[in-house]
């Protein structure tokens, strides 16, 4: 076995991989990594192990971030939810202990903290971080079926009520639906009192979509955009990344039967999952909102190998002040903090 470092968005070998590689995501893909790297500059690599002949065995990504905020270091991989290391199928323990002492090397021979959105346990120098919880639910060919382990008081009430007072839910393929979104995510976020997303990144989904990646869910009720969510899928999952509305349809139900039709689509495509994303513990509402469909609930730690802990914009003091600013200002303060804090933030 040998060590590799290779260029990901150039090197054919790392898409290659991930195609045969069961538990590669979406954030492993090539396209992904691109738009992140593109949107908010950040040099893209990715550590393998491969064979005598080159192929690649396993492999992570890395963004390697300098911030004047945040520090200098390599994260696998900013704005994604979790991104542990992809495995070729069949490889065995001795793959995995290599990449594991591999990324160890890397810290040692870059100077460089290094974050990687997944649990690695067993390994020197690290921390180890139960930061988040996940939510995944099983899909099957009948979706019915899947739709009937919802709960029936939450979620199949409200799909109902959706349907009655009129809601549709229509995909979206195209950088006009990112467009619908992109408001309700802008009402959203300054509701939810947290940065906005850039506009370009957002837009930047289109690139995704293009590759048959994903697409943009929108519920409207009387042609008007009410509710809206971005799922990228890739392999056999189904990922949920964002959702976004307009609170004063929320009694309308709008984001319950869109789920409903994620479930129906992904159903209908074969997958295996629907994985919710990430969850702050704190969010009791969204987590309970999760649980409902179904989906079985697991914590997702990070893990740090660095000589401290996380170091990271948007907690504390700092979060405060944030909160307080997108509170006070004008509309546009969440969009001119996100963008200037994003890239810092990953």
């Amino acid at each position: 076995m040998k060590i590799a470092r290779l260029d990901p968005l150039r090197d054919s070998r790392w898409q290659t991989f991930l195609d045969g590689a069961g538990d590669a995501s979406v954030f492993h893909h090539s396209a992904w990594l691109a738009l992140v790297g593109r949107r908010y500059r950040y040099p893209m690599s990715a550590l393998c192990v491969t064979d005598d002949g080159g192929e690649i065995l396993a492999g992570i990504p890395l963004a390697r971030v300098a911030s004047r905020l945040t520090g200098r270091r390599l994260v696998a991989v900013p704005f994604s939810d979790i991104c542990a290391p992809a495995y070729a199928t069949g490889a065995g323990e001795a793959v995995s202990a290599a990449l594991t002492q591999a990324l160890v090397d890397e810290r040692s021979r870059t100077g460089l903290a290094i974050e990687v959105r997944a649990r690695l346990d067993g390994v020197a120098g690290t921390h180890v971080v139960d930061g988040f919880l996940t939510h995944r639910l099983p899909l099957a060919p009948d979706a019915d079926a899947v739709l009937a382990r919802a709960s029936k008081s939450q979620v199949r009430r409200g799909i109902a009520k959706a349907r009655r007072e009129g809601v549709v839910v229509e995909p979206s393929f195209d950088r006009n639906g990112l467009r619908e979104f992109y408001e309700l995510h802008v009402q959203t976020r300054r509701r939810q009192l947290v940065p906005v997303q850039s506009k370009g990144f957002i837009l930047g989904f289109e690139s995704l979509f293009s590759r048959g990646l994903g697409y943009v869910l929108i519920s409207r009720h009387e042609g008007r955009a009410i509710a809206a969510a971005v799922f990228l899928n890739y392999g056999a999952t189904l990922t949920y990344k964002y959702g976004a509305s307009d609170e004063n349809f929320l009694h309308l139900r709008p984001n319950h039967l869109l789920f409903a039709e994620a479930i129906r689509r992904g159903c209908a495509a074969g997958l295996n999952e629907l994985d919710f994303g990430r969850t702050d513990p704190d969010n009791e509402g969204l987590a309970k909102f999760k649980r409902s469909w179904g989906a079985d609930e697991q914590p997702l730690a990070y893990t740090y190998l660095s000589d401290e802990g996380p170091n990271g914009v948007g907690h504390g003091l700092a979060g405060k002040v944030i909160t307080e600013a997108i509170r006070r200002g004008p509309r546009q303060t969440g969009r001119v903090i996100g963008t200037a804090l994003y890239r810092h933030v990953g």
